[in-house]
């Protein structure tokens, strides 16, 4: 069972001043924003942006015991339709097998796993809103 959690938040002073100078891009930001809200729960990262010939997973996590694999999606908010509507049956597939491989090349093969997504808005990229989909699949 898909479980929603939703996030409100601020980016810091600086972050958001460099944000506004640097050639980011938006979905990098996202990822960063995304990253930063399951450290503070306490998640620990494991990757960011691995890949293969495949494709990418943007984060890797363990939260406890579990490894969560997320995919981020970032949009402004004044887009047409939320973020999270870009997340296809197909690309759920290729995130499952990605995440196979991801196990089977480090040897991981009795770890519980989690899918999740993370959907991420912003007016300015100063405030944001995070809409988590925890449990993809289940």
């Amino acid at each position: 069972m898909t479980r929603l959690y939703t996030y409100y938040g601020k980016i810091g002073r600086f972050r958001s001043w460099l944000a506004g100078r640097s050639r980011e891009s938006l979905g990098s930001w996202g990822e960063w924003t995304a990253l930063g809200c399951f450290r503070r729960k306490g998640w620990e990262l494991v990757a960011r942006n691995w890949s293969t010939r495949s494709g990418e997973i943007d984060l890797i996590f363990y939260d406890r015991e579990v490894l969560v694999f997320v995919e981020v999606k970032t949009r402004m908010e004044s887009g047409l339709y939320p973020a999270e509507k870009n997340f296809s049956p197909r690309k759920f597939e290729k995130m499952e097998a990605l995440a196979w491989n991801f196990l089977e090349r480090f040897e991981l093969g009795g770890t519980p796993v989690r899918f999740d997504l993370a959907a991420v808005e912003t007016p300015d990229r100063r405030e944001f809103k995070l809409r988590h989909y925890q449990g993809l699949g289940d």
